[in-house]
């Protein structure tokens, strides 16, 4: 009996593994089924995300995300051991069967785990977004010793770990938003404490909605916007739980809110994430469980020394003035910095003892009549106002009231508005008007009655600025502004006042117009509708009686036909459709004599609109409608004042049009074609000699349609001229795509037979005519071209030295970025050294992403000296090897990093691998690597 415990454990020790390897063996076929089974699967869902990780790159100019990135590394690598299980399964060695079953188990598993990392996932894309956010323009310097207390609490609060919600409240005007925008700076010199600091201005009324879309966006993701608030609130929380630490800024919040509705997690000493908002309101901050910080008024001597900062220092040097004028209209500024510095910019250069005098005596006067502190204010800000004395100047100053609470006005659209209005009608062609309407733009900022937006393409107004505009427009001129209110029901008839001048209804959910109003507005000049989506019909009768509307948009509605009203306003100067999407019908334009702008972008318009060859005074046309068929000849020429163009053409293209379309070209500003055909992509370009207008961006794609939904998202143009080729052949018969000599930003999307930039060089008699080719090149883009090998040769190297940013990304067969033509020139290339240099002097920005052959920028160890690079990003590069930058080197002969260098973005797995040429080259740049965390 004492032997069979022994035995049985000998047995289990010698059967227990026979057993499993006969189970693997008799398994095998079933579990290569299983196999295949769960393989189709993974490739299912690995299509999946494919297809939608590339629609919404397309659509958002968005990035795979690393985790992404890595995944489909994986699958592909699964999909290759599948395969050499196949091809072993195939020789039949009956002796490797048994642990051909073991490996295939094991790899069912791994499938099985990819599957489920795959449906994890909660977006595909980032943007590799900066973990330092961004800084912010302050419109003054802090001022006092109680703002520098407040500053100094609130950043001990963000570095500590005792508070997690903090609220900074004070009345309007008093520099809060001032105070969180110096935070937000500092922050980005600490990017080691959060990984991200996120600013969003909430306003009013509060949007639960909205808000969540501007949080994703300013992570530079997106949300679905037909998913409702919970769905939403779920992803939402993965995005930011992904960032782990991270501080969230909401700016001018004036109702509470729970943090979880939203989707923002509870910020706590143990996930280290903080959050601020600014409100006016004391219980706001109660309500949302923050800690309190007031922000009080500046002392006498504080708000003194922040107006003579406003006004100049100089003014205390002026004889004839005395400090004690000066400290009297300072005092009627109440201590407030808004009032502060905006009576401090409308009294610069003001030396003359009476208009002191007189600037004293109206800042009295109206203050005199006015009871409460709040329109105190107003009447502090509207002094400034008043200042400006040119009633042209308060116009259009006013009509910026009419864009809804903290929006961003896109200087260029408010300039056109204001054309259209005629309150630009000194000076004659539009070039002249432009200069003249940045500089009304340029004095309102300097007046601290607007302020520049981050990217200076746009301007805002202060709330309270807003609030005091108003004020005025209740009265006279009178406008009615209801922008971004969410409303729903159109304003009664009984709002529609006789007087009233201009009415803003833009940003609403407005579904309808009652069928029987026709408003008795004889004098309304402005009419803003757009961005109400839901709106489909607009009454016949509608504009019976405004019959000197000026400037109508209906853009982003979804109206099917125009009233035959509009016929009749003689009046008008700009009628904006832009994506009315259903659009199919405008009425005649022939009596529009006086029109402007037309405005039929991304319409569903399929023939030119009856009455068109009258519109002899259109500065501005974009007709590249999604229907288009054709454009009849014959028009185009008498079209003489036309200042921008944009146009598409479609398969029924006439050659004729397109031709008449590059006669234009000289006397244009700017002009957009979107070309569907290689053939007049090719005799546009030829007709205008190789130079095209001013401006222009020149588009051929098959599938140019969509195009024009993502064109926007893609990237911002940063220059001028530009050619953007998108899913199409620039080969086609023998007849190779003609690029403008002076383009200067040439960008391929899914362009499939481009091997090399080389592959639309001009050529004569077969061979490549560097001579001809834009020498003018900033900026070179190629995104998923799939069979492209390399960039350039070193012989088009001359055309590229004003080459400013090179991103390549997706294109799955690009070995190197350099290629070397012949054998001469490689064995030349073997010995030379100052061959083997490639230089763009002029490059700021390189960009290499997800390019799974790439392995260096020149073959031969060739190097890359560009002393101008701000930005370098490499991604999803695995065989990678040599960076090959050269740096400058010191008097002491050791390198040092590019002058203007920021930041290189790379996963530090790959930085730790990089072959330098250069000792200690890798030492020196580290300092300026943000490692990616996934």
């Amino acid at each position: 009996m004492d032997l069979i415990g022994p035995i049985s454990e000998i047995f289990k020790c010698v059967c227990s593994p026979i057993c499993e390897y006969f189970d693997y063996y008799r398994k095998l076929d079933e579990n290569m089924e299983e196999l295949d089974r769960v393989l189709r699967e993974l490739e299912s869902k690995k299509k999946d995300i494919e297809a939608t990780m590339s629609r919404v790159e397309r659509e958002q100019g968005r990035k795979p995300s690393n985790h992404v990135s890595d995944w489909l590394q994986n699958v592909r690598r699964i999909n290759t051991k599948a395969e050499s299980f196949k091809q072993e399964l195939e020789k039949g060695n009956c002796f490797s069967r048994a642990c051909l079953g073991k490996d295939v188990e094991k790899e069912i598993e791994e499938v099985k785990e990819y599957i489920q990392k795959g449906c994890a996932f909660t977006s595909y894309v980032n943007d590799a977004p900066s973990t330092s956010g961004m800084t912010l323009s302050t419109r003054s310097n802090l001022v006092g010793e109680r703002t520098g207390k407040i500053v100094e609490e609130i950043w001990e609060d963000l570095m500590g770990d005792k508070v997690s919600k903090i609220g900074v409240w004070g009345m309007g005007g008093i520099g809060k938003t001032t105070i969180m925008s110096h935070i937000n700076n500092k922050l980005q010199e600490k990017p080691n404490k959060f990984n991200d600091v996120i600013w969003v201005t909430v306003s009013q009324p509060l949007d639960l909605f909205k808000l969540q879309t501007e949080i994703a966006t300013a992570l530079k993701q997106s949300l679905p916007e037909n998913e409702d608030k919970v769905r939403r609130a779920g992803r939402l929380l993965g995005m930011l739980k992904a960032k782990e630490k991270f501080v969230l800024i909401l700016d001018d919040m004036w109702e509470a809110f729970p943090l979880q509705e939203i989707g923002i997690p509870e910020p706590s000493e143990e996930n280290g994430c903080k959050l601020v908002i600014t409100t006016r309101l004391y219980r706001v901050c109660r309500s949302m469980k923050c800690k309190q910080v007031a922000v009080e008024l500046l002392s006498k001597q504080e708000a003194f020394n922040l107006f003579i900062d406003g006004v100049g220092s100089s003014i205390l040097q002026v004889p004839i003035l005395n400090k004690e004028i000066i400290n009297e209209v300072v005092e009627e500024c109440g201590c407030l910095p808004l009032a502060i510095v905006t009576v401090a910019a409308s009294m610069s250069g003001e030396e003359e003892i009476y208009e002191w005098q007189n600037a004293l005596n109206e800042l009295r006067g109206r203050l005199r009549s006015l009871n409460d502190v709040d329109t105190k204010v107003f009447g502090r800000l509207e002094f400034s106002y008043h200042r400006l004395k040119d009633e042209k100047l308060h116009q259009c100053f006013l009509y910026c009231a009419q864009y809804p609470e903290d929006f961003a006005i896109p200087k260029d659209e408010l300039i056109d508005y204001w054309i259209a209005e005629g309150f630009i009608d000194e000076v004659k062609d539009v070039p002249a008007k432009y200069d003249r309407g940045h500089t009304i733009l340029n004095r309102l900022v300097n007046c601290c009655l607007l302020e520049s937006a981050e990217d200076d393409s746009c301007v805002k107004m202060h709330d309270l600025i807003r609030d005091m505009a108003l004020r005025i427009t209740s009265k006279s001129p009178l406008f009615m502004v209801k922008a971004g209110l969410r409303l729903l029901k159109f304003p009664s008839e009984q709002e529609w006042e006789e007087n009233l001048e201009r009415v803003s209804l833009m940003e609403n959910e407005i579904e309808e117009i009652p069928s029987n109003m026709s408003p008795h507005c004889e004098i309304l000049s402005t009419l803003l509708l757009q961005r109400n989506k839901n709106l489909q019909r607009i009454p016949e009768c509608f504009f019976v009686h405004m019959h000197g509307l000026k400037v109508l948009n209906l853009s982003h509605t979804d109206i099917e036909v125009l009233p035959s009203s509009i016929s009749d306003l003689t009046n008008l100067r700009s009628l904006l459709l832009r994506w009315c999407g259903r659009l199919k019908r405008v009425p005649s334009l022939a009596k529009l004599l006086a029109l402007q702008y037309l405005d039929l972008e991304g319409t569903w318009i399929e023939e030119v609109l009856e009455g068109m060859e009258m519109l002899e005074n259109l500065s501005h046309l974009y007709l590249s409608s999604l229907q288009l068929k054709k454009f009849p000849t014959g028009i185009l020429p008498r079209l003489r004042n036309l200042y921008k163009l944009k146009l598409s053409f479609e398969n029924e293209a006439l050659r004729e049009t397109v031709e008449e379309a590059a006669s234009l070209s000289d006397g244009l500003d700017y002009f957009e074609g979107c070309f569907s055909k290689l053939k007049d992509f090719n005799i546009y370009v030829k007709s205008t000699d190789g130079r095209g207008s001013k401006n222009y961006c020149l588009v051929l794609s098959e599938s140019w349609m969509y195009y024009m939904f993502i064109r926007d998202l893609i990237t911002d143009l940063e220059v001028d001229k530009s050619v953007r080729l998108f899913i199409c052949k620039i080969c086609e018969r023998e007849e190779p795509i003609v690029l403008p000599e002076d383009v200067q930003y040439l960008e391929m999307i899914r362009v499939d037979d481009v091997a090399s930039l080389n592959d639309v060089l001009p050529r004569e008699q077969g061979l490549v005519n560097i001579g001809k080719f834009s020498h003018d090149l900033k900026v070179l883009r190629f995104y998923y071209c799939h069979n492209l090998k390399n960039l350039f040769s070193l012989r088009l190297l001359p055309a590229l030295q004003n080459l400013e940013v090179l991103k390549v990304e997706g294109c799955d067969s690009i070995e190197e970025i350099v290629a070397v033509e012949d054998e001469e020139t490689e064995k030349e290339l073997a010995t030379n050294t100052i061959i083997n240099t490639v230089t763009l002097p002029r490059l700021k920005k390189l960009h290499l992403l997800n390019l799974r052959e790439f392995k260096s920028f020149c073959s031969n160890n060739g190097v890359l000296v560009c002393n101008s690079l701000q930005e370098i990003e490499v991604r999803g590069c695995p065989k990678l090897k040599r960076l090959s930058l050269s740096l400058p080197l010191l008097d002491n002969g050791q390198p040092s990093p590019p002058p203007a260098l920021k930041v290189i973005e790379i996963k530090k797995e790959l930085w730790e691998s990089l072959e330098w040429d250069q000792p200690n080259a890798k030492d020196v740049l580290n300092p300026f690597c943000k490692f990616e965390a996934f």
